[in-house]
């Protein structure tokens, strides 16, 4: 007993050493060179494989026992190991840079495979998640906006668009007339997928934007137009880690289009009471009746006066954004794991307009000797519940002092608000809160997306690969319109309500070998490759518009016939590829890339097609002696590359002769087919886009400078379009392999810190691009085409060319005639791309001890823009041009008139002729484009970030909290736009359009709001 009683004196006391011996580490991680913090830097016990973190300001806690090896690393610097003295309780440690491992820098090229950059032959970007995340966007593309050269991003109001905006992303122009299959292809952890809008940004550690067809070729059709490669966050081997963070935003609509506020409703300039339209007489302050005598007895009048603000506004709400999200990960020296989880709530600037997400995220690795297996599961919940197009808009043509606020309270049937009593019975005009409550879209998405990879290494020299990844969103949609029952045919509102299904599944399969030898100074690498994708889409929708009852939204209660329709379709795809890359001293590089596809869409002659592609890269800093190690220029490197990319743009079944059912064709109640009136020319083949690059990248300073310049020309030839033909034919469009469009670019990228020394550091980055898309070949002898609307493809100009209506002039100078009106020229006057040719980003931030200010600002200039809204403004007489002669007769500025013969005109100068300044001349100048078109340059403040990170000093002595930090952040603080631009904010754009503003569009809004961020 006395043995065991001394066995366990001993073991206390030797517990109580141990326990003497540990303790809690503090110190700072810093740059030797400047004494700058290094905010990131990772400090592992290699003794429990504890890990901490740096700071912003450079400093870390670490438990630790006297005697454990630490390990200090950095990207960019050495990679220091220190052993723990006796009785040491602070650390700092200073790290050497690493010139070559600057150079060295690992991006993720095509197929999700790790590459050093220095081999890349084309342009690629990295964008970091601390980046993508700066303006806490709940949309990954929104974060890439002006952070990346050639890379264009717009925000596109659409049904699903209320609450959170549809991204359009361009990369290096366009290359097909189809602007719907210009977008670059997504890759999450190497895997294809058709969306990434609703993944968790926070869940991404970086995105690799490798850019045109020449970094993507390996992706065949998929890549023609770039690809954004998604790479998401992993598990580290050291204890585990808890991360949470939240950001409140709210926001504000602003931008609206002005509005006159001294002349109210009526015609002539005769008070109505219930007229829309402000053609009335002036504002006297005095009320007024306005509309029909309530159900009560009552009159309701009006402030007929102008207003001190702008009432529009008042059917807006300050929306708001809460982002919530929780993470845990960890590891060991065989398996790492990563979960996340994420719930978003988004309320609309539009009353009623709400959605939420609810995601999670499973990554996991796992080493099974010399099989190494990675996986990763994702759940996504989405619900929205907003308005449809339209409620908004009327506000513009309705009078300025109406009292939008009062609006709100529809639902009281003795009110003048509501839809029975409102003021005017105009289709055109009804009460937008009415509108908002009554007709609703409404949708539950769940999104399921995920992948498991098994990579073996048969040999040193031979490995295999194999990924399979599965995406499957399922969509349950409903649309209403509640029924409302009136006496008046223009306030009766039909019930209507839609349930609709929309299933999509793509599964996609890719086998990888890939060799890699070395031969002296010579590096070899080949794979080879196979991929499978099968896509399948079901969608059904059944429904009726001609409801019994108000409320109740049961297609079962309805008169007439039920609606709807079902549709199946399925896409396949088989592709055969290959990259072979030759090294030379780890300095010059030669990569050659091939590959074959075989698509559903073409006909069987056609569905199999070749393309090559070939690149180069050299880094010259590392080949001439004489510029090694040196400080002034530490990088340099050349690189080109060619690529010949097929080019698919068709939709599944487009090249089948669809027979649609005729009611009383041929004749009575026999049932009669017709085909499509679209030529399904069974002879198309695919686009090809030849792309070159060429390139140089700079490194001065130890890197503290960095430079990249491309030139980029891209040419598509055989374009996919619809063209018109002749009705003799049977058809009013044809199929056709015709067309060609160019792409000249030039991209300039440098960043670099400005100041950077023990407390202080400055960095700012800045990317200039230049785009020409122009128009070579059309079909048949065509010399111009329409796209949409004002937007039209003209041989030799550029693409999309914004053409509108003018005034017919004599020598610039307007024409009136006698009566003092003007004349219209249909499509007569090429303003210029709606593209803006010349695109910028600046970017900037500030770190000060704790505290750190990030901004991003973004200018695009050259291009035009086109609204909708305007010319709808000069009809109701709400446009502040209809007030500029104060409703009188007066002389047209700068016009002439014809003193001669309408054969021999003899043109002077206007001094004796007024224009009536009246209702119908005010339309008709609404009705010529030119004066609803202007430049869409401008320059915005697009993020703003100031945040603090609270030192380690003061979270020293507990163990909970690894790293805090709170802060504050902004987006669309300001803009700055052409003296001409009245209309909106050039960017926020009209379904997937360019250079479009229409007035379904809800106005862009701005945010403002805080973070905070927690590490455990």
């Amino acid at each position: 007993m006395n043995k065991t009683f001394t066995l366990f004196i001993i073991c206390i006391c030797l517990g109580f050493q141990t326990l003497a011996q540990q303790r809690k580490l503090t110190g700072t991680i810093k740059d030797r060179s400047d004494g700058m913090p290094l905010p990131g830097a990772t400090i592992l016990n290699l003794s429990t494989k504890e890990t901490g973190i740096a700071s912003s300001t450079g400093g870390y806690t670490l438990s630790a026992n006297s005697g454990d090896k630490l390990q200090i690393s950095y990207t960019g610097y050495r990679t220091a190991i220190i052993t723990l003295s006796a009785n040491q309780q602070d650390l700092h440690v200073n790290l050497d840079s690493d010139v070559s491992e600057l150079s060295e820098v690992v991006i993720t090229s095509a197929l999700g495979i790790k590459r050093q950059a220095r081999e890349m032959g084309s342009s690629a970007q990295l964008v970091s998640s601390s980046e993508l995340n700066q303006g806490k966007t709940v949309n990954p593309l929104a974060g890439l906006a002006s952070k990346v050269a050639g890379l264009r991003i717009n925000m596109n109001d659409a049904t699903s668009g209320k609450t959170e905006p549809l991204i359009q992303i361009r990369l290096r122009g366009s290359r097909s007339f189809n602007d719907a299959k210009n977008n670059p292809i997504y890759v999450v952890d190497g895997v294809p997928v058709p969306d990434i809008g609703r993944l968790n940004p926070n869940d991404i550690e970086s995105i690799t934007v490798l850019k045109g067809a020449n970094a993507a070729a390996l992706y065949g059709s998929e890549g023609v137009n770039g690809a954004l490669m998604i790479t998401t966050k992993k598990g580290a081997a050291g204890p585990g880690t808890i991360n949470f963070s939240n950001s409140t935003l709210f926001s504000k609509a602003f931008l609206l289009p002005p509005a006159q506020n001294k002349f109210g409703q009526g015609q002539n300039g005769v008070y109505s009471p219930t007229q829309y339209e402000s053609w009335g007489p002036a504002f006297d302050g005095t009320m007024k009746d306005l509309g029909l005598p309530l159900p009560d007895g009552s009159q309701p009048q009006a402030f007929y006066g102008a207003p001190s603000k702008d009432n529009r506004m008042d059917m807006f709400n300050t929306g708001s954004t809460i982002q919530n999200d929780l993470s845990f990960s960890g590891g060991d020296d065989k398996s790492t794991y990563f979960l996340s989880m994420q719930r978003v709530d988004i309320n609309g600037v539009i009353p009623g307009d709400k959605s939420s997400r609810t995601g999670a995220r499973f990554n996991g690795t796992r080493k099974f000797g010399k099989l190494n297996t990675s996986y990763n599961f994702n759940y996504i919940f989405s619900k929205r519940n907003t308005t449809p197009d339209g409620p908004w808009y009327n506000l513009y043509i309705q009078p300025a002092n109406l009292d939008v606020a009062g609006l709100r309270n529809w639902k009281d049937e003795n009110s003048a608000a509501h839809p029975l009593n409102y003021y005017t019975d105009a289709t055109g005009a009804k009460n937008p809160f009415f509108l908002m409550d009554n007709n609703r879209n409404m949708s539950d998405l769940q999104t399921i997306n995920g992948k498991i990879e098994l990579d073996y290494e048969f040999t040193p020299w031979f490995s295999a690969v194999y990924r399979a990844g599965l995406y499957s969103t399922a969509d349950e949609t409903r649309t209403t319109t509640n029924k409302l029952a009136s006496s008046s045919g223009n306030r009766n509102v039909n019930g209507s309500v839609y349930d609709g299904s929309n299933n999509f599944r793509r599964f996609n399969n890719d086998l990888m070998l890939n060799f890699k030898k070395q031969f002296g100074k010579f590096s070899t690498r080949l794979l080879l490759g196979q991929n499978v994708r099968m896509d399948n889409t079901k969608v059904t929708e059944i429904g009726s518009t001609n409801l019994l009852l108000p409320d109740l939204f049961n297609p079962g209660s309805r008169t007439g016939e039920l609606g709807g329709l079902a549709r199946i379709v399925k896409y396949r795809s088989l592709g055969s590829y290959g990259e072979f890359t030759a090294g030379y001293n780890n300095y010059l590089f030669l990569t050659v890339t091939g590959r074959n596809d075989m698509v559903s869409v073409l006909s069987k002659e056609n569905q199999s097609y070749f393309y090559p592609g070939v690149s180069s890269s050299f880094v010259f800093t590392d080949a001439i002696p004489a510029l090694k190690g040196k400080s002034f220029l530490s990088f340099g490197k050349v690189f080109a590359s060619f690529n010949k990319t097929g080019n698919v743009t068709l939709d599944p079944y487009t090249l089948n002769n669809a027979y649609s059912q005729t009611n009383g064709f041929p004749f009575g109640s026999l049932v009669g087919y017709t085909p499509g009136l679209i030529n399904p020319n069974p002879n198309i083949k695919p686009e090809f886009v030849k792309s070159f690059e060429a390139g140089l990248q700079l490194g001065f300073f130890d890197n503290r400078l960095n430079v990249e310049a491309a030139y980029v020309y891209s040419d598509s030839d055989g374009q996919i379009f619809e063209a018109l033909t002749s009705s003799a034919t049977g058809y009013n469009n044809t199929i056709v392999n015709s067309g060609r469009l160019t792409n000249s670019i030039i991209e300039l990228s440098l960043n670099g810190d400005i100041v950077r020394n023990k407390d202080f550091r400055w960095n700012m980055g800045f990317n200039f691009t230049y785009i020409n898309n122009k128009v070579k070949t059309l079909f048949a002898g065509l010399d111009e085409f329409r796209m949409f609307r004002q937007s039209y493809a003209v041989i030799g100009q550029s693409y999309p060319l914004l053409r509108v209506s003018d005034y017919a002039k004599y020598d610039g100078q307007v024409i009136v005639n006698k009566d003092g009106n003007t004349t219209t020229v249909a499509d007569n006057t090429d303003l210029g791309t709606m593209v803006p040719p010349y695109q910028m980003g600046l970017s900037t931030r500030l770190d000060y001890k704790g505290f750190s200010v990030s901004a991003q600002f973004d200018s695009r200039l050259g291009g035009w823009l086109y609204s909708e809204v305007v010319p709808r403004m000069y009809t109701a007489g709400t446009h502040p041009a209809t007030i500029a002669y104060d409703r009188q007769p007066f002389i047209f500025p700068n016009s002439v008139i014809n003193t001669g013969t309408a054969k021999d005109p003899i043109y002077v100068k206007n001094t004796s002729v007024y224009s009536k300044g009246d209702k119908a001349f005010w339309d008709a100048q609404g009705k010529v484009q030119r004066n609803t078109a202007a430049k869409s340059d401008f320059l915005k403040l697009r993020e703003l970030n100031i945040n603090y990170t609270l030192p380690a000093s003061l979270l020293k002595g507990q163990k909970v909290i690894k790293q805090a930090s709170i802060g504050v952040v902004g987006t669309n603080l300001f803009i700055i736009r052409h003296k001409d631009n009245k209309f909106g904010d050039p960017e926020s754009l009209y379904n997937q359009t360019d250079g479009y503003l229409s007035f379904r569009q809800i106005p862009p809004v701005r945010t403002f709001g805080f973070q905070l961020n927690v590490t455990l």
